[in-house]
């Protein structure tokens, strides 16, 4: 277990140090300082030469970064001198888990969250909690509110309870430290342990132990994405400006580009990796997502599938057969698949309109590009600018190509893995 969490926290610490503020920029600008309050619990609490805390310990890996000072710098200044948009191999993540979650699932995410952090980055700002309630919670409620994440609606400070976190359940949402939405925001994914979570009850039941592993893991990887494609907004809401709730300066990401891209992603990396997963190979998956595989259900293999999504042909083929024969609801890709609440197409659509526009451009536009000028241009513009098309004729253009296609042609689904084409530390957005 220590070379796990030793490979997640890659950077040197420093016993016993105080932090002094330090600043971001010139001294005119937006300083960082250190907030911490003397740590209560059996945790090792150190700070690092940056004034960072780190809480390393059986039920915490997390670092604390200094509190951002307000200054005369907007967050996108600030963002790109903390490098809040670049991706990192030593990130400033915070994993929390119940004394109660098991010493293998914790062991599964630690692994996943190292491979992501080689495949596609490491993005600061990334809060993880995964609890069960009747458990001991000390530690995790410590981490909380150090953060500053115990406010109430009207910004009174409140006792740290896990009752309060149940409550505000959601992965993927987000917290403000000590209630500064603008420059101090967190991606918060607040996890019930699904294993005891009674609102995963259907899904335990269904996908079977295989399956439902292979669902919670692949959710921890779609989350993370989500909290890659914000690194790249600089604050500005990933979403159309008629989308629910509390948005701020929406870049009008459609739905489908939203989602289905944070679908394409996990699939993608699971196939590239699945036979490396040590929980592929403890619950024997090893093959079960090579040659364009068919799911059944039934079988263990087929649950492997359909829990990493790897069965990509079939999934095409599915689209396929509603759009051609209009024998489902997804009859044709239009407008409505920008919003979540208006979508007809969903899962199997989202996912292939991305591969289609990563196969009349590139993996690297799909990836790369767009992300790198959506902040300056909004969703649509940067579209344009890398794709060549309105939308409208993008949504006709596909539904053509699924026609024409009764089998994805050659090059549609990539043949290397992604991280082979796609540079992902090489981008340079905002």
């Amino acid at each position: 277990m220590k070379k796990a969490l030793t490979l997640l926290f890659l950077f040197a610490v420093a016993c016993g140090g105080s932090s002094e503020e330090t600043v971001v920029g010139d001294s005119t600008t937006t300083s960082i300082k250190d907030t911490t309050t003397t740590t209560t619990t059996t945790t090792v609490q150190e700070y690092d030469m940056s004034g960072r805390v780190i809480l390393f310990s059986k039920n915490a890996q997390c670092t604390i970064p200094e509190l951002v000072i307000p200054g005369t710098n907007n967050f996108y200044e600030v963002s790109k001198e903390l490098g809040l948009n670049i991706p990192k191999k030593d990130p400033e993540f915070c994993l929390l888990w119940s004394d109660s979650i098991p010493e293998n699932f914790r062991e599964y995410q630690i692994e996943v969250m190292n491979k992501l952090i080689d495949y596609v980055g490491g993005y600061d700002r990334w809060v993880h909690v995964i609890y069960e309630i009747e458990a001991d919670n000390t530690e995790l409620l410590n981490a909380l509110d150090q953060f500053g994440y115990f406010y109430d609606d009207n910004g009174n400070k409140q006792t740290p309870t896990i009752d309060i976190v149940y409550d505000r359940r959601s992965c993927l949402s987000g917290f403000g430290r000590n209630k500064d939405w603008t420059f101090n925001e967190f991606s918060f994914c607040n996890q019930p342990y699904p294993y005891s979570n009674p609102d995963e009850e259907f899904n335990r039941n269904f996908y079977g132990e295989e399956g439902f592993l292979l669902q919670v893991i692949g959710s921890f990887v779609h989350e993370y994405y989500h909290h890659v494609q914000r690194s790249h907004t600089f604050g500005r809401s990933n979403a159309m400006e008629n989308d629910c709730c509390g948005l701020f300066d929406p870049v009008n990401a459609p739905a489908w580009y939203v989602e289905g891209q944070a679908q394409v992603f996990p699939t993608l990396f699971f196939i590239d990796n699945f036979n490396d997963f040590s929980f592929v190979k403890n619950y024997d998956g090893v093959g079960a997502c090579e040659n364009n595989p068919v799911a059944d259900p039934g079988t263990k293999k087929g649950r492997f599938i359909i829990g990493s999504g790897c069965n990509l042909v079939e999934k095409y083929n599915y689209l396929r057969n509603d759009i051609v024969n209009k024998q489902g609801e997804c009859t044709e890709f239009t407008k409505l698949e920008e919003y979540r609440e208006t979508g007809i197409c969903h899962s199997d659509g989202w996912q292939m309109i991305n591969f289609y526009l990563a196969y009349i451009t590139s993996f690297e536009t799909l990836f790369l590009n767009l992300h790198e000028d959506v902040y300056q241009l909004g969703f649509e513009a940067s579209f344009n600018k890398h794709v060549g098309l309105s939308l409208d004729e993008f949504y006709k253009n596909f539904n053509q190509f699924i026609m024409d296609n009764p089998v994805p042609p050659a090059g549609f689904f990539p043949t290397k893995p992604l991280n082979e084409i796609v540079d992902f530390y090489s981008i340079n957005s905002g």
